[in-house]
C-alpha cells in the first residue's frame, strides 16, 4: 500500500504536513516514494527546503519552507529552540514518575545509536512527562533539548522503557508484547509543532492524534 503525505496547512511560505510511519522524508533511491518527492509533485517543482526530520518508522508533524528566506528563518528558530516539537510515546514498562535524562550517544556504522563515553559521543538531553500507565506500559509526553540520531528511541530504551513496536532498540519482552498486539512501528509520534509564522510573526500551533495502535492502550494525555 502506498503511503501518502497529508498536508495539514499551507500558505505562500510554509507547508505543514503529517508524515505517516514507514514513509521516509528523503531517500536516495529513485524508485522509492518519500515526503519530499510527493511535496515537490504537489508544488510542481517549486522550491522546497527540509527544516527538520523524523525517522522513517516514526509518524508526526513536519514543517517545510517554500522559499530560501523562510528556510533560513525557520532553521534559526529550530537551532534557538523557538521552533518547538513535542512527542508522545508508549513504552514497555511501568513508570512511576516524570523525569529528565542526560547522557552521551553516537551513531554507529551499523546505523544505531549507542550510549557511552569517549570519542564521537555527543550530549543528549530530554525530559519526559508521565501521562498514564498500566501494569505493562507507560504513556509519555517527551521534549528533546538536543537532536541526536534515534535519540528518543535509544535514550528511553536505555532508561528501561523501550518503545512499543521498536524492533531496533526493544528488548525480547517488549518486542514480543508488541507483536502480540500487532504494533509494527515504534510508538512515537511528533504530535505538536509550534513556531512563529515567517512574514507575520504570528505564533502557530499544530496538534494531531497518533495513528499507531499502541496509543489506544492509553486514553490520557489529550488536551
Amino acid at each position: 500500500m502506498s503511503l501518502k503525505t497529508e498536508i495539514i496547512y499551507e500558505n505562500d511560505h510554509v507547508i505543514v504536513i503529517y508524515k505517516p510511519a514507514g514513509l521516509p522524508v528523503q531517500t536516495a533511491r529513485a524508485t522509492s516514494e518519500d515526503v519530499c518527492s510527493q511535496l515537490k509533485n504537489h508544488l510542481k517543482g517549486g522550491y522546497l527546503a527540509v527544516i527538520h526530520r523524523l525517522d522513517q518508522p516514526v509518524e508526526g508533524l513536519l514543517v517545510f519552507a517554500k522559499d530560501k528566506k523562510t528556510a533560513a528563518e525557520l532553521s534559526l528558530d529550530l537551532q534557538s529552540g523557538k521552533l518547538k516539537k513535542t512527542y508522545r510515546a508508549v513504552a514497555y514498562g511501568k513508570a512511576e514518575r516524570s523525569g529528565s535524562d542526560a547522557c552521551y550517544m553516537r551513531k554507529t556504522q551499523g546505523g544505531i545509536s549507542e550510549i557511552g563515553e569517549g570519542a564521537g559521543f555527543q550530549r543528549a538531553e530530554l525530559t519526559y512527562e508521565l501521562l498514564g500507565n498500566d501494569e505493562f506500559t507507560s504513556h509519555f509526553r517527551i521534549m528533546i533539548q538536543t537532536g541526536r540520531f534515534h535519540q528518543i528511541r535509544a535514550q528511553m530504551a536505555h532508561l528501561g522503557f523501550p518503545l512499543l513496536g521498536d524492533m531496533k532498540y526493544g528488548t525480547e519482552e517488549s518486542i514480543l508484547f508488541s507483536r502480540e498486539r500487532n504494533i509494527t512501528f515504534p510508538a512515537l509520534c511528533a504530535d505538536r509543532l509550534e513556531f512563529s509564522m515567517p512574514g507575520t510573526c504570528e505564533e502557530r500551533s499544530f496538534v494531531i492524534e497518533p495513528v499507531n495502535p499502541a496509543f489506544k492502550i492509553h486514553d490520557t494525555g489529550k488536551d
